[in-house]
């Protein structure tokens, strides 16, 4: 499975990226300045358990944000703020912490890398873009549009730069997920991702204070799904299941049920822990890590205690 992000690339493209290698460095003075890209704690394959934070990167390249027609507060409108810090509780048991340091309205590992709206550039658009739905909307990998569908960039841009974000954003931020499940899989015999996102109040779906995506039933066996629903709700809290979030491209590309390979995505409400407004964590944020913690404990419990190669269903 980790070979897959390096496959995207046709042949053209990668002799481009070849020899433009060098200048692109030499001229980007914000990737020097970036965090990685992408940070993992912990132990690969300490458990069966993998923990990701795709949403929760917060820095936002300063060459980005000029050529944005959106200031910063409106372009942080998605951003799963402090996940990545909710998480640490539940990543002390043992499972490792995956976590994208950029932001998803700059490059949105939840889409596949070439779910793109050509409406975005100018130039001629390469035949392997392949847009879904979403991405025609303006959803995609290289998002177009942000916060009540208000457009993120001043003009098109060159396709080259969405093609440099999916090669240096997207694609480590896949090959290190990739890494920690083939790790967990290979020593356990089985795995599960607990992909984590926060959400906005959703009262078209009752206001949960959490949401399952499982998929409808397809990345995740329903004995783990049934297991995190009871846990959260014997903790006090209001569950929902697929709506209106049934997991996105990370749930669907790696949960693989008849592999033993399980993807859970879980969105849990901001209001929970942090003020919308102000966008600081309140003394909501202490409860809902140990109820992550809580969840995370109860799922290792369940996982049979050494490897097999019994399918883990039910």
């Amino acid at each position: 499975m980790k070979n897959f992000a390096s496959s995207l690339f046709p042949p053209s493209l990668k002799r481009f990226f070849q020899l433009q290698q060098e200048t692109h460095r030499e001229n980007t003075p914000d990737r020097q300045a970036a965090p990685a890209p992408v940070l993992v704690s912990g132990t690969p394959a300490a458990g069966p358990v993998v923990l990701a934070s795709p949403h929760s990167g917060h820095f936002y390249p300063e060459a980005f944000v000029r050529i944005a027609r959106q200031p910063l507060d409106i372009l942080r409108s998605g951003e799963d703020s402090f996940v990545e810090e909710l998480a640490q509780g539940a990543h002390s048991l043992g499972p490792p912490l995956l976590q994208a340091t950029f932001p998803r309205v700059f490059c949105d590992v939840n889409r596949a890398a070439w779910d793109l709206d050509s409406r975005m550039f100018h130039g001629a658009i390469p035949s392997f873009v392949a847009p879904s739905d979403r991405g025609l909307a303006g959803l995609g990998s290289i998002p177009r549009i942000v916060a009540d569908r208000r457009p993120i960039y001043r003009q098109r841009l060159p396709f080259m730069e969405a093609a440099l974000r999916i090669r240096h954003y997207w694609m480590p931020y896949h090959a290190a997920l990739a890494d920690l499940l083939e790790a967990a899989h290979a020593q356990h015999g089985f795995c599960l991702l607990l992909d984590l996102h926060s959400m906005p109040d959703a009262p078209q779906a009752g206001s949960p204070d959490f949401v399952l995506g499982d998929r409808y039933g397809t990345s995740c066996t329903q004995r783990l799904t049934n297991l995190a629903e009871q846990t959260l709700q014997g903790l006090g809290f209001k569950t929902a299941r697929n709506h209106p979030y049934a997991g996105g491209y990370i749930t669907r590309h790696y949960g693989r049920p008849t592999n033993n390979m399980h993807a859970l995505q879980i969105e849990m409400r901001r209001g929970l822990y942090m003020d919308e407004t102000t966008r600081t964590t309140h003394e909501g944020f202490a409860p809902l890590s140990d109820a992550l913690s809580i969840l995370v404990e109860q799922v290792l419990a369940h996982f049979p205690s050494q490897k097999n190669t019994t399918h883990f269903s039910g």
